[in-house]
């Protein structure tokens, strides 16, 4: 299936050059030793090469080489004429297709993300700018599809039912912000680390979840810190709930699955402590940076006097419209009730966690309610569907009252025996050889 996709990209790479494209590229040529004023040159001649060659292979309709050429001449004198605006910033004002941005604040957005530039790094500096940026999306993409393979394996479904969450991955809209030189794949696919890591750790592979954890949102923070410092709440939020309603109902936690649940509650509560510090330490930009950003078109505009009103307004705008696109067009809702009900039916807290993806797109959809790219901002809420679709085939297929059958474990230490189940693992009862 990677194999597959990757080449159904490949005519149309390396795509659309986005602005925000050219504030990681400035940091990457940054990092590989070139003069700010060399970077940015570097940044303005991959973002206006676009207008040459959208694709490798499949050029648009009414391509003309001339035109193009002309178009790509007169972006590069747009640009450099507004070299000297913004003189506090690093890099220069912000490189975009309209009016510049020549605000230090806008720019410090995308410097508080310094692990994106660090991981575009190898691929630009090996393949130059849109084509490295462009193979190192497909890799965090193919990486991300994996993960939910591997993810739905050890929920214990059927490898088919697992290769058709590696492919929702792959198609749905997903893969439009996925596979663009943004942020967004490796996010994705730091996300789904984590909710793998957290998996393992419900599951009884608590050495390999805590790495997996570990890693997921120690990179993330220097990637999104935001989206990670939700994914972090939302999860601590979801384990909370499981745990409380079944002592509510008076039902007990299968043998050596609460103290995983209390060890993940434990490291997900430490991460979003740990996402607040951080932030704040390193001085990157906040929650009222992220309304005057969002009121004051980039900081284009002075700050305005009451920025939560003006973020609560453009809440309700945002959602009022949202939801009445959706209500003509539910293809999203009927993904997200399907990947719930596949949840509920589930029904183990390894499962519930996928609910947490939810709620960190949408909670990060509410601090940006953008209306010119909604379906960007929520991308997480998506993994709802993505593996929840699938468990719900899985729970189909599965006699009622049945456990999930999740993998039996290997041998943690010399001492045990090979067919003793870590702790906090479901097991069947063995078969006959």
């Amino acid at each position: 299936m990677a194999a597959l996709f990757s080449l159904v990209q490949l005519p149309y790479a390396p795509g659309n050059f986005y602005p925000d494209s050219t504030e990681y590229l400035t940091q990457v040529y940054g990092m590989l030793g070139e003069s700010r004023a060399d970077g940015r040159d570097k940044a303005i001649d991959a973002f206006c090469d676009q207008y040459r060659h959208k694709s490798l292979v499949l050029e648009p309709a009414g391509f003309h080489a001339k035109t193009a050429e002309k178009n790509a001449q007169n972006c590069v004198k747009r640009l450099h004429a507004q070299d000297a605006q913004g003189p506090d910033t690093r890099y220069g004002p912000a490189i975009t297709r309209g009016a510049s941005i020549p605000a230090t604040r806008y720019e410090d957005i995308f410097r508080s993300r310094p692990g994106v530039a660090v991981l575009y790094l190898p691929g630009v500096a090996a393949f130059g700018p849109r084509a490295g940026m462009w193979l190192t999306t497909l890799a965090w993409t193919l990486l991300g599809a994996v993960l939910v393979f591997l993810l739905l394996r050890r929920l214990g479904t059927s490898p088919a039912v697992a290769v058709l969450g590696q492919v929702l991955y792959l198609i749905l809209p997903i893969r439009k912000w996925a596979m663009a030189p943004l942020s967004e794949g490796i996010t994705l696919g730091l996300l789904m680390v984590c909710l793998l890591g957290a998996t393992y750790l419900l599951t009884g592979e608590r050495r390999r979840g805590l790495l997996l954890l570990a890693a997921g949102f120690g990179v993330g923070a220097f990637v999104k810190y935001s989206q990670f410092l939700l994914l972090a709440a939302a999860m601590a939020g979801v384990l909370a709930m499981v745990l409380l309603v079944r002592r509510l109902g008076g039902r007990r936690p299968a043998a050596g699955n609460e103290p995983g649940s209390l060890l993940l509650l434990g490291v997900a509560v430490a991460a979003v402590v740990a996402n607040f510090v951080l932030a704040r330490l390193l001085h990157w930009p906040g929650t009222a940076d992220t309304m005057q950003d969002l009121l004051t078109d980039h900081f284009r505009r002075p700050d305005v006097a009451d920025p939560l009103g003006g973020w609560l307004h453009a809440n309700l705008t945002f959602w009022h419209t949202w939801l009445t696109d959706q209500l003509q067009e539910p293809f999203l809702l009927v993904a997200w009730a399907a990947g719930a009900w596949g949840v509920v039916r589930y029904g183990k807290p390894a499962g519930y966690l996928i609910l947490a993806t939810l709620l960190a797109g949408l909670a990060n959809q509410v601090g940006h309610p953008n209306l010119s790219q909604g379906d960007r901002i929520y991308l997480a809420a998506w993994l709802l569907a993505v593996c929840g679709v699938p468990l719900l085939l899985h729970s189909f297929a599965t006699p009622r009252g049945e456990l999930p059958a999740i993998p039996a474990q290997t041998r943690r230490t010399a001492g045990q025996q090979d067919h003793e189940p870590a702790p906090g693992s479901f097991h069947a009862s063995p078969q006959p050889t």
